[in-house]
C-alpha cells in the first residue's frame, strides 16, 4: 500500500494500492487481479492514535522528517552539554537569580564553543575553576 496523505479531520491516515495510474485523467486500478472492484482501487485508512509511533506525521522517510528530528538531536546535545559537561545541575543554589547567571554563563560558554576560537585555556576549565 502507499500512502495517500492525512484527513487531518478525522485523525487517520490514507492509503491505496500502488499499482493505481491516473492517465489521460482517468483514474484506473492496473492490478493483474483487482483487489477491490472499485475503480480507485483498494483504500486503507489507519487511525493515527492507535500507535503514534509506527503511523507518524511526517512520515519517517521523508525530506520534513529529516530536518524536525535534526532539530530535534540538536536540542538534546545542547542540554546534555549545558547538564553533563558544564555541570549546571551539580551546584546548590537557593536563588533563581543565581541559577539563571550560571546558565547565561554557560550559554555564552556554548557559543564561543560553536565559533571554535583556539585558545589556551578552554572555556570548560574556566568555568569549572570557578564552579
Amino acid at each position: 500500500m502507499r500512502r495517500d496523505g492525512i484527513e487531518v479531520a478525522k485523525g487517520r491516515m490514507k492509503f491505496k494500492c500502488p499499482k493505481i495510474s491516473h492517465t489521460s485523467g482517468c483514474i484506473s486500478c492496473t492490478c493483474e487481479n483487482p483487489c477491490s472492484n472499485v475503480k480507485y482501487g483498494r483504500t486503507v485508512h489507519l487511525v493515527l492514535k492507535d500507535n503514534l509511533r509506527l503511523f507518524n506525521n511526517p512520515p519517517r522517510s521523508s525530506k520534513e522528517w529529516k530536518l524536525e528530528y535534526n532539530a530535534r538531536t540538536s536540542a538534546e546535545r545542547s542540554n546534555k552539554r549545558e547538564k553533563l559537561d558544564f555541570k549546571l545541575e551539580d551546584d546548590r543554589h537557593r536563588s533563581t537569580k543565581m541559577w539563571y547567571c550560571r546558565l547565561y554563563h554557560i550559554l555564552m560558554l556554548q557559543h564561543l564553543d560553536a565559533w571554535d576560537l583556539p585558545s589556551e585555556v578552554t572555556p570548560q576549565k574556566l568555568i569549572l575553576d570557578v564552579a
